[in-house]
This record gives C-alpha cells, structure tokens and sequence, in this order.
C-alpha cells in the first residue's frame, strides 16, 4: 500500500465519528463535502506531517469542537471519549510532560490540588468526587496542548481546520433549517434555537473580522450564515463574549482588523436583520417578543444566575478556606425553586430534571476549593493575558497572518472567559476542554515560531573582473 493511500486513509478516518453523533444523512453529507475541502484546498499536506499522537489529538480536537455535547459523551458513564483520548495522549507524551516547564508549573500544581480533593473525598462520596475534581484535573489539557503545539505548522493546521468548520456547521445549520421548515424537526428552545452548537460558530463569527491569508471572501460570506446561527441559541453570555472578543481584538488590531471590524460588523447585522424577518415569517414565533422578554432583567434566566450564585456563595462562606469540597451537589433547584438543603445525589437530582450546579464556573470553584487556592487557579487561566503588550509590539514586524492568528486565539480566549462566568463550562468536557484548548495554544504560540520576524540575509558576493 502505497503512502499516498495511508495518508487518504487518514483523512477518511478523521471524519468517520461523524456517524457516531450526527445523522447518518447528515453525517454523509458533511464528510463528503469535508473530503472536497481537503483535498481542493491541499490541507492533506498538514495530514502528511502528523505523528500517530499529534493525530489522534487533532481528531479529538476537530471532533470536540465541532460535536461539542453529542460528541463528549460517547461512551459509558463514566468512561467516555475524553478520558480515553487524555489517557492515551499523557502515556504518547509522557517524556515531554515528565519535563515541567515553569510556563507549565501552575497547570501541574492545580491538578495536583485536584487529586488530593479526589483523594480525601473518595471514600465518601465516590465517583461523584472524581466528577467535580475535573474542575481542575481536565487543566492538565495545558500541558499536553502545549507540547502538541509545538512547531508552527501545527498551527497552521488548526486555521486550515477553519475553512472545513465554516462550511460544515453551514451545512448543518442549513439542514436544520430544513428540516424545520418541513416539519420533520420540532422547534423546542422558545421557537427558535438550532441543535448547531455554539462555541464553534462563535469563533467562525469572530474569525470573519480577521484578514487570514487562507480564507478567501467565498468563505468570509459562507460564515456570516453563522450569524442568525449563533442568534438562534441566544444566549446572551455568547454576544457579551462576541463583544468582548471584537473590542478586543480593535484594540490590539491593526488598521486592516479594524477596518474588517466595520466591513463585516455592518454586514453581519443587514444578515440577522433580514434573517429575523424571513423567520418571522416562515415560522409561527414571535421573536421580537422573545428578545424584549430576554432582555429584561426581570426574565426567569437571568434570575435563575443571580439566585444560584447566592445559594453558592452561602456555601463559600461557611467553607471560607479550605472550601465546600467535592462529590455533593453544592446546590439543588428544581421547577425553578431553591432548596436550602441538599439530600440527593448528582444522579438522584439529573433524573429529577433538577439543577446541581451553578451557572459561574470561577464561583464553582471557588466555592469548592477555597480561598486558599483560587488565586492559583486566576493565575492559571489569567496567565496568556500577561503577554498581550509583548504580542502587539510586534506585530509591526510580522506579517498580518501570524498576528491575525493571534488575535483570533485572543478573542476566542475572550468568549471562553464570559462564557465560564455565565455557564456551566469548566465542569463538563465538552465546554472546558475549548477554554484549555485555547490557554494552552497561546502558551505555546511564540515558542512555536509564529511573530517570529522574518530576517533577510544578504551575502557579500566578490566579482572578478577578466
């Protein structure tokens, strides 16, 4: 079998999950049309490049993102794909982890503090301990992303990904909508919310202001469609994250983000603008009550986050410094009334339909572990933001490609921030793994030789005359 063969071979597999979490019509359609890409675009040559490790990372990765929750939780409770592919990856990179670096100290020293939690409440509480140390135990994704990271083509492997996410989460937010209109879907989230994910198409989204050299305008019109997307879920934690993530990125952008930042801001509000009035149209519902509804601070959600912090930070303060402690429900709300005891299990409560934890992961974990270690843990994911100064000064000296994919990572990094604040994030696989993803990648962002100046070397030459 010829090396041309393994490596299509390779590039089949990668998208074979697809049927595990998606319909198998759909899954088909986005596997032919990810192969198109591919192979019309020469993305094979990153599949070329990669070590049996450094694949079966981007295979989780790509399928994480894109799958989020579908994908997350295949398996058996409590054994699913996260587990595994973390386990296997620490044994495939276990010479580079077992060499800490101190850019990589703090991720150690926070799983470390997530074990002795696991450890002291085992014997009490059993896997329900385990499940909330992953708080901090799933940080050890800094380290094992850092060394995947580590040379610039991996890089550029990741943004060539963003051309096949751009054009599948269009494919499959169409399907949906398709289905929607020929009723062979119902409508279940308030009229209007499409089974697409989020936190994928909020960094298409954001990637649209940015100038890739390798996205083309044809794509840059394809990901508007994440737009109305991304408005249909409506949460509101993902547009202060957008927000954010755009300010941002004008700040530290140069003239031609900024200018994109205008270009693309206009014609992505002219899509949702149209797209609200064909909708309103097509389908039965009433959005522009439901945004006035949402947009009362008086709304069942917003008090629902307010209440539940309560409740949580009643617990910090009876366990000011060495915390509340993991493997019982910190809180329990069911049919939107709070209970100020908690007698039932995690799982006693999910077959209730209940609430067990808060919709703040920073106050999740400090609440649980503590005053004592949460400033580690600030630091831990605080700690790409200390080099922002460093990257702006010099993206004088690089080109607009490498400093715009700077920005994407520091935008997205922006939206994992809010989203924590206002979700569930660091809890769950699904959501955390992204949020390490990204902190991880800017870590290694300069050591894998992106901004690195391009230096022309001119040699003297001697002539001889005749």
């Amino acid at each position: 079998m010829s090396n041309q063969t393994l490596h299509n071979i390779r590039a089949v597999i990668f998208l074979l999950p697809f049927f595990f979490y998606e319909e198998g019509l759909l899954a088909a359609i986005m596997a032919v049309a990810a192969l198109l890409i591919i192979f019309s675009e020469k993305i094979m040559r990153y599949f070329i490049q990669l070590d049996w490790k450094e694949y079966l990372f981007f295979l989780y990765m790509f399928h994480m993102l894109f799958g989020e929750r579908q994908f997350a939780y295949l398996g058996i409770e409590p054994l699913f794909v996260t587990e595994i592919f973390l386990g296997v990856l620490i044994f495939a990179y276990a010479k580079d982890l077992l060499q800490i670096r101190r850019v990589l100290f703090i991720y150690y020293l926070i799983v470390l503090i997530g074990l002795g939690f696991t450890f002291v409440y085992f014997f009490q509480f059993k896997l329900d301990a385990v499940r909330d140390s992953f708080m901090l135990l799933y940080a050890f994704w800094v380290p094992v992303v850092y060394h995947v990271f580590r040379g610039k083509n991996h890089y550029d492997f990741f943004f060539a990904l963003l051309k096949i996410f751009i054009v599948l989460k269009a494919v499959a937010y169409c399907y949906e909508a398709v289905m929607i209109l020929q009723g062979n879907r119902t409508i279940t989230f308030e009229g209007f919310r499409f089974g697409v994910g989020y936190i994928m198409p909020s960094m298409i989204v954001l990637s649209i202001f940015l100038p890739f050299r390798h996205i083309s305008w044809k794509y840059k019109v394809v990901a508007l469609l994440m737009v109305p997307a991304v408005f249909t879920v409506f949460h509101r934690s993902i547009f202060l994250g957008l927000i954010l993530g755009v300010v941002v990125i004008f700040i530290i952008g140069g003239q031609v983000s900024r200018k994109n930042i205008v270009l693309y801001g206009a014609s992505s509000l002219t899509v949702l603008i149209g797209f609200l009035i064909y909708y309103n149209t097509i389908v039965e519902v009433d959005i522009f009550r439901i945004l006035e509804i949402k947009s009362s601070l008086d709304e069942g959600n917003i008090n629902y986050r307010v209440l539940s912090w309560q409740h949580v930070l009643d617990k910090f303060y009876e366990h000011f410094l060495i915390g509340y402690g993991v493997g019982r429900p910190v809180m329990f709300a069911y049919q939107n009334v709070f209970y100020s005891t908690v007698e039932l299990t995690y799982f006693q409560i999910r077959d209730l339909a209940g609430n067990a934890q808060p919709h703040n992961s920073y106050l999740n974990v400090l609440t649980r572990f503590g005053i004592l270690v949460f400033p580690l843990f600030l630091y831990a994911i605080f700690q790409p933001l200390f080099r922002i100064r460093y990257f702006a000064q010099k993206k004088k000296d690089t080109s607009s490609h490498d400093y715009s994919k700077y920005l994407l990572l520091i935008g997205f990094l922006m939206l994992m921030y809010v989203l924590a604040f206002f979700n569930v994030v660091l809890e769950g696989p699904h959501h955390s793994f992204p949020f390490w993803l990204v902190i991880g990648m800017l870590l290694s962002f300069d050591r894998a030789g992106n901004l690195s100046p391009k230096f022309i070397q001119i040699k003297k030459t001697e002539y001889r005359y005749k």
